[in-house]
């Protein structure tokens, strides 16, 4: 096992060290790179988006599987403040 140690560890540390120095480069270059702002919604906007399903009741992507205990509650509530 001691004569792995040079073999296998010394290139796997050239290799780290090689992989961290792109990423400090990387970042480096990257430093003045301005993402756009993510809009956010307000109650006043128009909703332009996909509905989306979230549901406490059996349905089929959403159901509990089928081996569950007899006793296991498929549905659920939820509430939420506005």
């Amino acid at each position: 096992m001691d004569s792995l140690i040079v073999p296998i560890g010394v290139p796997v540390t050239i290799i780290t060290v090689f992989f961290v120095v792109l990423c400090v480069v990387s970042m480096a270059f990257s430093f003045g790179v301005k993402y756009p702002k993510v809009q956010e919604y307000t109650l006043d906007e128009p909703w332009d988006r996909a509905p989306l399903l979230f549901s406490a009741t059996d349905i089929e992507p959403m159901a509990l599987p089928r081996h569950a205990e007899p006793g296991d509650v498929d549905g659920g509530s939820a509430s939420g403040k506005w």
